[in-house]
């Protein structure tokens, strides 16, 4: 079945157009509750939340009330914590005591005056995390590590679980209580109640250990509670993983088992199946080196134990057309969006509007909505900056200018289009120059390492036609100087001119290829060193893999173990992929010297030296800002001699970074002019 194929049908002459995804955009009833379509923002950590009282903040509300107001029909508030012992990670919510019915409501305020529903999830983290969030024991049902953590958690006694119940349904209360329109119980990816249904994690003997039957008793004892608790007229669903990926983990058909066994015994309005733990997370998240939808699959054998109850399928669900083929093949009955409309808050409302070219798509990067929780940040966005500054920054706060001015920006590249995208959409008349014939700068050559990254270069292109669309003037081929950059009368200039890669400043460094050149024109000889400079990312890996690709045999050396700098999702699946590829890791080496057909290489930790035969050495530096022209602006600035010329620089020419921030820097600067 191809994911990609439009059903977008036409009326006959003269009549009025269908609409263009009919089943996406039809109403869904959950129970006793009707939502106005069937693209829901599913549960996910975003934290924004309050680190001390962990309570929601405004910033969760305009958050999640941006993609209401984009025309989502269901929103999922995230894990919310049940019991003190949830709080495994750092930013996560509670809901265990009254003090925070008030930012719940808030929340949900927010939220249904956009016209959505709204949802609350209620979870624990169970063993996966560690101590230092809540400063207490992990709980599980058995006492084995966390797969992530390494921790080893409490095993839960008898009165713990009857403490445990009675959590679940107090939270039910409180979630209720602040206007929540239903609720979600989360028996996946590994949590707490995922834990004992897993012969993976539980090895207990007991009433809730062995058996079926017995694993299933906790998660239903909680249904039960909750169902007691909020009665009838409040819609509960549950969230379920149907494939672990590990042995003795769940499969599609003991996950159905679980279900039917669930659904016999109290009533369950809707079954969201997503897939995988902590010890197969780079399947929990997939990134763009997955094919999209790879899990879909799952809710289609899930779904044929529900009984017609709603079914949810989620995981790289990117596009509409792919939506709506989905539920025509009857796979699922709603879809459970994240990233793509972290990437896009009008993803609904541009579908169902007709508006489909405008979708700014989600590229599966997991840069910023898995890279900033890496970093101990909040989510973000390559290519939407204004994740989590939306009561500042959202689609619905973006004001023309008071005045129109000329503007002209320096540079194709992300920076440089999201500068020209940005201040267009202010009203300003955009002027763009481009040194090369087409735009998109070093993304297109981060897209060109692997097949699959080539949805990386999604990121330009949609900026591409956006500007276009926009009016402004582009011009490529043109390599500016400071006349050229000041020819048009501009009332400002944007610099976003880059950077070139730097050298490695060792004995025989000029022997040395730069990734670009590698990539773009090949390296010749059978045996290739690549040498990291610390980047320790994609670019480098990726090299790695074009590389051994392109049949040579790799050594991929690193001053820190490879790929450290990538997401916790993103980097076993790159690991797994070079490893198979063949390629060797020489992790905590640096380049000391290259000759011909040796790579000298030393050892962090000892300054051992070793020899590597090389018959090329390629150099993954870091780069080093293209600023030349801003500093012939800027000397020409201050002489007087461009008076009235306001000066930014963006992106790598500023400080080489990642698309992410070239993009950050852009938005920041043209939202100000």
């Amino acid at each position: 079945m191809s994911s990609e194929a439009s059903p977008r049908s036409t009326a006959a002459p003269g009549g009025p157009a269908a609409p263009p995804y009919p089943l996406l955009f039809r109403p869904l009833r959950i129970g006793p509750l009707e939502i106005r379509n069937r693209v829901i923002f599913a549960g996910h950590g975003s934290r924004f939340v309050d680190w001390h009282s962990h309570h929601l903040t405004e910033r969760q509300g305009h958050y999640l009330a941006e993609r209401a107001a984009g025309g989502v029909g269901l929103v999922i508030q995230g894990s919310s914590m049940v019991h003190p012992t949830g709080l495994a990670a750092a930013g996560v919510n509670e809901v265990y005591s009254d003090d925070g019915i008030p930012a719940y409501a808030r929340v949900a305020e927010m939220v249904k005056a956009e016209g959505a529903a709204i949802f609350g999830q209620l979870s624990h983290l169970g063993r996966q995390g560690d101590t230092f969030a809540a400063h207490r024991e992990l709980w599980a049902p058995s006492a084995l590590a966390d797969p992530a953590s390494r921790v080893v958690p409490h095993a839960m006694t008898r009165r713990d679980v009857a403490e445990l119940i009675d959590c679940y349904r107090s939270a039910a209360r409180r979630l209720i209580a602040a206007g929540f329109d239903g609720l979600e119980v989360y028996l996946a990816h590994g949590y707490l109640l995922c834990e004992f249904l897993s012969r993976f994690s539980n090895r207990r003997t007991d009433g809730y250990g062995g058996s079926l039957e017995n694993r299933c008793r906790l998660p239903l004892e909680v249904l039960e509670a909750v169902r007691a608790q909020v009665g009838d007229g409040v819609p509960v669903g549950i969230r379920v993983s149907a494939e672990e990926f590990v042995p003795g983990g769940l499969t599609p058909g003991e996950c159905s088992e679980v279900v039917a066994h669930l659904m016999a015994r109290t009533r369950v309005d809707y079954v969201s199946v997503s897939q995988s733990n902590y010890a197969s997370i780079d399947r929990m998240i997939p990134d763009m080196s997955f094919p999209r939808a790879p899990f879909a699959h799952y809710a289609a054998e899930i779904r044929e134990a529900t009984a017609g109850v709603p079914t949810f399928a989620v995981a790289r669900l990117v596009t509409p057309e792919q939506c709506e083929e989905l539920l025509a093949a009857e796979v699922a009955d709603a879809v459970c969006l994240v990233r793509p409309l972290i990437a896009d808050p009008e993803w609904a409302s541009k579908a169902a509007s007709g508006r489909r070219e405008d979708i700014r798509e989600c590229i599966s990067c997991n840069v910023g909505c898995r890279g900033g929780p890496h970093r101990g940040s909040p989510i973000a966005c390559l290519v939407n900056p204004a994740v989590g500054e939306e009561a500042r920054w959202g689609f619905r706060r973006l004001e023309v200018a008071r005045e129109s001015r000329r503007v002209v920006v320096i540079g194709g590249g992300p920076g440089g289009l999201k500068a020209a995208e940005t201040a267009a959409l202010r009203g300003h008349r955009v002027i763009l120059l481009e040194a090369a014939e087409r735009l998109g700068g070093q993304v297109l050559v981060a897209a060109a390492a692997m097949p699959y990254r080539d949805e990386f270069a999604n990121s330009v292109r949609h900026l591409e036609g956006q500007i276009r669309k926009l009016g402004v003037e582009v011009r490529t081929g043109v390599r500016a100087d400071a006349a050229t950059a000041l020819a048009d009368d501009p009332s400002c200039v944007i610099v976003a001119t880059g950077s070139f890669p730097g050298s490695f400043d060792v004995p025989g460094g000029e022997l040395v290829h730069p990734v670009r050149e590698a990539i773009a024109a090949g390296v010749t000889g059978p045996r290739v060193v690549l040498v990291d400079a610390g980047e320790a990312g994609w670019k480098v890996c990726t090299t790695a893999e074009n590389l051994a690709a392109a049949g040579h045999e790799v050594t991929l050396v690193s001053p820190v173990g490879v790929g450290a700098s990538m997401d916790a999702f993103s980097r076993p699946p790159m690991l797994r992929r070079l490893r198979t590829a063949g390629v060797a890791f020489l992790e905590y080496h640096t380049l000391s010297a290259v000759r011909p057909g040796v790579a000298e290489v030393t050892e962090t930790l000892t300054s051992v030296p070793r020899l590597l035969a090389a018959d090329s050495v390629v150099g993954a530096s870091y780069g080093v800002a293209d600023d030349a022209l801003f500093g012939e602006l800027l000397a020409l600035s201050e002489a007087g001699e461009a008076p009235g010329v306001e000066l930014h620089a963006v992106g790598d020419c500023l400080a080489p970074r990642q698309a992410i921030d070239a993009i950050w820097d852009a938005f920041r600067v043209a939202r100000a002019l």
